[in-house]
C-alpha cells in the first residue's frame, strides 16, 4: 500500500479558496450605559524667577544687615477652565508678600530689629500642553529667596517660584452592555472609577482677639506668620463640614514700662491657635466617596487694636477662602471579552486610564533637633523668635505604608549674650520623615499631599546650644491608577470563512488555559464544560482532558 492509499478520500479533495469575511457592524440593538470618569494628570513642575529692588522707606533707618526674609505667594486665579483647545499658554498673575527684618546702620533708642512689608505683583506665561475641555488647578509656592544689599537704602531680592498644576478632564464613557435579542457570552471584570462630581469655594469670616501675656503693652507688629491646618472634614449629602486651626505666630514689640529695660527686652513672640468650623452647603445632593480641601488666607491679617475696655490686643480678622473637591466612586462591571455561540462576534478594544480615590490620610510626626550656631561667632542669651518653612517633600508608597520625607528650614532670631542689643539669625535645614500605615495599598498609588507645620518652639539649652521642636502634619488624598479596556465597534462576521463549531471534542489543557478561553474557542459556555466534566471549580492544570460538547 502506498502512502497516498492511506489518506482518506475526503482529504484528497482540493482545498477551497479562502473567502473573505464580511464584517457587519451592529447598528441596532446594542445596549450601552454611561459612566462618568475624571482623568487626572500632574503637570511637570516649572519655576519662574523674579527680581525686584526694594527701597527702605524714608521713615526707617539705614540698612546694615538683613536678618530674615520670607513670604507667601498668591495666585489671582487658581482655577482655569479650558472650553476649547488653547495655544498651550497659561497666564499667571498674582503677588508675593514679603516680610523683611534687618539691622539698622546705627543702633538708636528703640527696637534693634526693623521690619519692612513688601508686595510684589507679577505676571508670566506658562507654556504647557492642555487638553481641550480640561480644568487646570494650579498651586504656587516660594521655593527660594536670595537677597543682596545694594546700599543702605536699597536691597535686591531674587525669588524662585515653583508652579505645580493638576489637569482634570471629565469624560462620559459609553460602556457596552450587550445586544438585545442576542445571547452573548460576556467576560466582565469589576472596576471602581472616580470622578470629580463637584467643585466649590466658600469663605468664612474670622475674628479672634488675643491678649498679650504678662500684662505687656504691645506697641507694633514686626512679623506675623499664619498657617491654616485642616483637622478633619466630613461630607454629607447636602454639606461639607471642615474643622481646622489657624496657627498664629507674632513677633512684636512692647512699650518699655520698666526702668532698666534694654531695647532688645522689648521684643516678644506670641503663639496662638484659633479653631474654626466651616459649613459649606451643597446644592447638588449625592453620595460622596471623598473630599479634598485647600485654603487661601490672603485676606487674613493680624492688627494691633484695643478692646471695649481700652486694653491693647491683637485681632485676627478677615475672610478665609476654602476650596473643596467632592469625589464620587462608581463600581462598574466592564466587559473585557465576548463571543456568540452560533455567530462570529467581533469587536475592538480601546485602552482607558483614570484614577480611583482610595482614601484620605492624615499623619504627623514630632521633630526635635539640637542646634549649635557656632558659625555666628556669638553665644546665646535669649531666643527672640522661631519659625520654619517646608523646603521640599516627597511621598511614596512602600509595603502598605505612605512614607513622606522632606526638609524644614528652621529660622531663628537670637539675642547675643554679653553684647548690647546684638541680634543674629540662624537658618538650618532639618530633615523629617512621616510614616502612615494603609494596608490596602498595592504600591502603585499616587499621593497628593499637603504638608503643614502645626506647632513649633525653641528653647535655650546653654550659651552654645538650643533645642528646636516642631510638629509636622501630612494630609492628602491617595489615588490608584486604574487602566481598563473598553469594548467598542461590536459586529458580526459573515461568510464561508466563518467556520462552524464542532459538536464534540476532547481537549487537552495547556498551561495557562482558562475555562473562559476554552469555552470561547469551541463556542460553548463555561457552565456547560463544568457540568459535562463534573468539575467543582474552574481550576485547570496542564494535561487535563476535557470533554467539550456543543
Amino acid at each position: 500500500m502506498t502512502y497516498e492509499n492511506d489518506i482518506p478520500d475526503f482529504a484528497l479533495l482540493p482545498a477551497r479558496e479562502a473567502e473573505e469575511r464580511t464584517i457587519v457592524p451592529i447598528t441596532k440593538g446594542a445596549v450601552y450605559s454611561p459612566v462618568q470618569v475624571t482623568n487626572i494628570h500632574e503637570k511637570p513642575k516649572t519655576t519662574i524667577t523674579l527680581e525686584e529692588d526694594i527701597l527702605v522707606p524714608d521713615t526707617k533707618p539705614d540698612l546694615r544687615e538683613i536678618l530674615l526674609i520670607d513670604g507667601k505667594s498668591y495666585l489671582s486665579g487658581r482655577e482655569i477652565s479650558m472650553a476649547a483647545k488653547s495655544d498651550d499658554y497659561l497666564s499667571l498673575s498674582g503677588e508675593i508678600q514679603l516680610q523683611t527684618l534687618y539691622l539698622p546702620e546705627r543702633q538708636e533708642e528703640g527696637c534693634p530689629v526693623i521690619p519692612i512689608q513688601s508686595r510684589i505683583p507679577f505676571k508670566d506665561q506658562w507654556h504647557t500642553a492642555i487638553a481641550a475641555g480640561a480644568t487646570v488647578i494650579m498651586e504656587l509656592c516660594i521655593e527660594k529667596i536670595e537677597h543682596m544689599v545694594i546700599n543702605e537704602r536699597k536691597f535686591r531680592v531674587k525669588l524662585t517660584l515653583a508652579i505645580t498644576a493638576r489637569e482634570y478632564t471629565d469624560e462620559t464613557l459609553e460602556l457596552f452592555e450587550g445586544l438585545a435579542g442576542e445571547e452573548l457570552q460576556l467576560l466582565k471584570e469589576p472596576v471602581e472609577l472616580s470622578s470629580v462630581a463637584l467643585r466649590k469655594k466658600d469663605s468664612l469670616a474670622i475674628r479672634e482677639d488675643f491678649y498679650p501675656k504678662d500684662e505687656l503693652h504691645p506697641e507694633s507688629i514686626l512679623k506675623q506668620d499664619l498657617t491654616v491646618v485642616e483637622n478633619y472634614k466630613q461630607s454629607t449629602a447636602d454639606k461639607v463640614v471642615i474643622n481646622g486651626f489657624i496657627y498664629v505666630s507674632l513677633l512684636f514689640t512692647v512699650r518699655q514700662d520698666e526702668e532698666g529695660w534694654r531695647p532688645s527686652d522689648c521684643i516678644r513672640q506670641l503663639q496662638e491657635r484659633v479653631e474654626f468650623t466651616q459649613f459649606i452647603p451643597i446644592q447638588q445632593n449625592g453620595q460622596w466617596s471623598g473630599c479634598a480641601a485647600a485654603f487661601n488666607d490672603h485676606d487674613l491679617k493680624v492688627k494691633l487694636t484695643q478692646d471695649e475696655e481700652g486694653k491693647d490686643i491683637f485681632r485676627l480678622e478677615g475672610d478665609l477662602l476654602t476650596y473643596v473637591e467632592l469625589y464620587k466612586n462608581t463600581e462598574k462591571e466592564i466587559i473585557v471579552d465576548g463571543y456568540h455561540k452560533q455567530k462570529d462576534f467581533v469587536c475592538s478594544f480601546t485602552e482607558e486610564n483614570c484614577r480611583t480615590l482610595v482614601g484620605s490620610v492624615a499623619s504627623e510626626t514630632s521633630l526635635r533637633e539640637i542646634l549649635a550656631p557656632e558659625s555666628s561667632g556669638h553665644e546665646i542669651e535669649r531666643i527672640l523668635y522661631a519659625c520654619a518653612d517646608v523646603l521640599e517633600a516627597e511621598s511614596r508608597v512602600e509595603q502598605g505604608k505612605i512614607i513622606t520625607e522632606g526638609q524644614l528650614l528652621a529660622k531663628l532670631l537670637i539675642l547675643a549674650a554679653g553684647e548690647e542689643n546684638t541680634v543674629f539669625a540662624v537658618c538650618e535645614a532639618l530633615p523629617f520623615r512621616v510614616v502612615t500605615a494603609m494596608p490596602q495599598l498595592c504600591g502603585q498609588e499616587i499621593v497628593c499631599h499637603k504638608i503643614c507645620i502645626k506647632e513649633l518652639w525653641a528653647e535655650k539649652i546653654n550659651a552654645k546650644q538650643l533645642e528646636f521642636n516642631a510638629t509636622v502634619l501630612v494630609c492628602g488624598e491617595v489615588m490608584r491608577p486604574t487602566p481598563f479596556r473598553m469594548l467598542q465597534d461590536p459586529a458580526f462576521a459573515e461568510g464561508a470563512g466563518c467556520a462552524d463549531s464542532v459538536p464534540m471534542v476532547i481537549y487537552v489543557c495547556k498551561s495557562g488555559d482558562t475555562l473562559w478561553h476554552i469555552a470561547k474557542r469551541f463556542k460553548t459556555s463555561a457552565d456547560v464544560i463544568l457540568q459535562t466534566n463534573q468539575l467543582e471549580d474552574e481550576t485547570l492544570c496542564g494535561g487535563q482532558k476535557l470533554l467539550i460538547v456543543k
